[in-house]
């Protein structure tokens, strides 16, 4: 019936995101929520374990066939939702580059034989029962709780893209920010010499300043020293009012997706999401 898989959809992707928080977890000592949407939802579980459902139907209790059949659905649909995210906001949000054969990095063979494994238990020890509870709800019941659901799932499914889209809008900012400060730096070391500034002297406010009073005795520095000043503090002030942003919402915003995908790339800003990363570490 299509209203009990709508339901195990749901199921499965609530289930998928308690073993991803709890293996986070285990392995940060912390609790994330882990998964793109605000909610207490991975949908790539759900849409995996549906999937299952319905292609592997004909071979319910062939161990081998529950086992490659889910190995390669799983997988397949990992690598989708991978590809679909890495083509709409140009990062990869997971990254399985460095495991032993990996397909573009957003599959390997380790996961996909875990995968498989977690297919027969799925198949042989959680689904049954829930099978027999989601059959016990009255249909009326069950089309109110899937409505109800969905309308949920899609409200949540566009907060959360438009946050994606809304970090990517910022990180280009920051980028821009932390090449109108290199500028500065580089036109300050034209006008007085020495040693440009430093990574950590530009986004450090108190570093910084002990390299600007280095060299404020220096004859011809004066108004070089003033306007990297000003623009420095212009953009350091927006920088500060971006990063506090980030720090008020660590649950359901931008800052929440850092934290959610530790080894998150994005292409074009590499280097400013590594300082974000340790700006909210801080």
């Amino acid at each position: 019936m299509t209203y009990q898989y709508i339901l195990y959809f749901f199921i499965y992707a609530v289930l998928g995101w308690v073993a991803e928080v709890a293996f986070a977890a285990v392995k940060e000592h912390r609790l994330v929520n882990r998964g793109f949407l605000n909610g207490p939802l991975c949908p790539i579980y759900g849409f995996g374990m549906v999937a299952m459902l319905l292609l592997l139907a004909p071979w319910p209790d062939s161990l081998p066939a529950v086992f490659l059949g889910g190995m390669v659905i799983t997988t397949a649909i990992e690598w989708l939702a991978g590809w679909i995210l890495y083509k709409l906001f140009r990062a990869r949000w997971w990254d399985y580059s460095s495991m032993p054969f990996n397909l573009g990095g957003f599959v390997c063979l380790p996961f996909s034989l875990l995968w498989g494994l977690a297919s027969v238990v799925m198949f042989r020890l959680v689904h049954p029962p829930i099978a027999r509870l989601v059959g016990m709800i009255p249909l009326l019941v069950l089309q109110v709780l899937d409505g109800v659901l969905l309308v949920l799932f899609l409200v949540d499914v566009a907060g959360s893209v438009a946050v994606a889209v809304g970090f990517a809008r910022r990180l280009r900012q920051l980028e821009e920010l932390r090449a109108a400060m290199r500028r500065a730096s580089d036109r300050l070391t034209q006008v007085v010499g020495g040693k440009a500034l430093t990574a950590d002297e530009l986004w450090d406010e108190g570093r910084l300043q002990l390299a600007l009073a280095r060299l404020e005795g220096r004859e011809n520095a004066a108004e070089a020293l003033a306007q990297l000043k000003t623009r420095r503090a212009e953009a350091a002030a927006r920088y500060r009012e971006a990063a506090a942003r980030l720090q008020r919402h660590p649950l359901f915003g931008a800052g929440r997706l850092v934290r959610a995908f530790p080894n998150l790339r994005s292409l074009d800003h590499t280097e400013v999401l590594a300082l974000l990363r340790r700006h909210l570490k801080k």
